[in-house]
């Protein structure tokens, strides 16, 4: 998606066959000489499972992010005003894609390379590991197997961009394209700006997905947005303008019970999902809210239902050394099959030629004031509708 700047600097094209392995913009190169300590690098790392991986750190004098474009212009890391933004993963990455096997262990080869703060899921299918009929070369339909979560995070960027809109206060960005494309199969481009503001503490993803095709394709887009220490804690809680809340699998009672609070790190923690139905404003704005037990310290995410109806919640609060870490998940459609998910009606469609866009805006809460006026916000969208709490699965979330 272009953006009016002021400047613009390419980082990486591949029709130009431009790759710039290293680069150092300053204020006043970004047009604010008065914010000094806005910044924009890239970096490219060197050994091990990240060797080649390609880093782009906005830092915007109060908020740090680390925009990964080696893996589908997905935010590695964060950082506001000292306060870390991401998670502890066991996979020490970032992991290049060379090295992430999909198919291995049953499709969940997807975790070899998992350790962002906010990973793109999709485009083809943005799910559970599962079996699928769709033709093939011939026309005939024909079962395939489809990996965790799709390939989008583990394609790099084909095109990256820096840009800087002018004014005092500068928005300032990092763009890419990453096509996941194949001969007769899907053909998508994901166009993803990546955007903050001297000292604020937000950031905003903007995402473009387009059919590439002459034929009409199924898309699912998930964003997986994933938060450990110091916001999640024991007592830490999930705030959601939630009319509906059903477990994923048979969990215990107390479990399903107290899916909104977060234990401590709990060594052999088996991980929970939680499918929410969420309300939001006369134009389809919503948010969700993860703050610390203290209510002092928080991290809201808004979106729009009309671009992603579904949230999910992925609870797995497990030792600190296997990754101990909650996921807040807007997406299309929930995380199951896309066999299921098309059943229910929440597969996506897109003509040939057309597009969808989404976005999400992350903000870092660090004052008891700025959490409780988001839970008042919050609790301002549920508008006194009851909230329904299934103790079991219910077969339209759960396959």
């Amino acid at each position: 998606m272009p953006m009016k700047s002021a400047k613009q600097w390419i980082l990486t094209d591949r029709t130009q066959n431009i790759q710039k392995e290293k680069i150092e913009l300053n204020a006043r190169q970004l047009g604010a000489p008065k914010c000094r300590k806005l910044c924009v690098t890239k970096t490219t790392l060197r050994g091990g499972l990240s060797e080649g991986v390609e880093v782009v750190e906005i830092n915007n004098g109060a908020l740090s992010i680390s925009v990964i474009p080696t893996r589908g212009m997905g935010i590695w890391r964060g950082s506001y005003r000292g306060i870390f933004l991401g998670w502890r993963s066991p996979v020490e990455g970032p992991v290049h894609p060379a090295f992430v096997h999909q198919n291995e262990r049953g499709g969940l080869g997807w975790l070899y390379g998992f350790d962002e703060c906010i990973v793109r899921c999709g485009l083809e299918s943005n799910g559970a590991p599962g079996r699928d009929v769709v033709p093939n070369n011939m026309g005939e339909p024909t079962e395939m197997e489809l990996t965790l979560h799709g390939r989008i995070a583990n394609i790099p960027a084909s095109r990256v961009t820096v840009e800087a809109s002018g004014g005092a206060k500068p928005i300032v960005s990092v763009s890419g394209i990453v096509e996941e494309t194949m001969l007769f199969g899907p053909r998508f481009r994901l166009s993803a700006r990546i955007s903050t503001a001297p000292d604020a503490n937000w950031f905003r993803i903007e995402d473009e997905v387009s059919n590439l095709r002459a034929v009409e394709s199924e898309m699912e887009l998930l964003y997986h947005c994933n938060f450990g220490g110091p916001v999640l804690e024991e007592g830490a809680r999930l705030v959601l303008p939630a009319v509906e809340t059903a477990p994923r699998s048979a969990y215990r009672a107390e479990d399903v019970e107290t899916w909104a609070v977060y234990r401590g790190p709990t060594p052999g923690f088996v991980e929970q999902c939680f499918w929410h139905v969420l309300r939001g404003d006369a134009n389809g704005g919503t948010m969700a809210l993860l703050r610390n037990a203290a209510g002092d310290l928080g991290v809201c995410i808004r979106f729009n239902l009309s671009e992603l109806p579904c949230f999910t919640q992925w609870k797995n609060t497990a030792a600190e050394e296997d990754g101990y870490v909650t996921g807040l998940e807007p997406g299309t459609n929930y995380p199951n099959t896309r066999a299921f998910e098309r059943k229910q009606g929440r597969v996506p469609r897109l003509a040939p030629g057309s597009s969808r866009r989404a976005s999400l805006t992350v903000e870092v809460l660090d004052s008891a004031r700025l959490v409780k006026a988001a839970e008042d916000e919050i609790e301002k969208l549920r508008g006194g509708t009851a909230h329904t709490l299934h103790r079991a699965p219910d077969p339209r979330f759960s396959a």
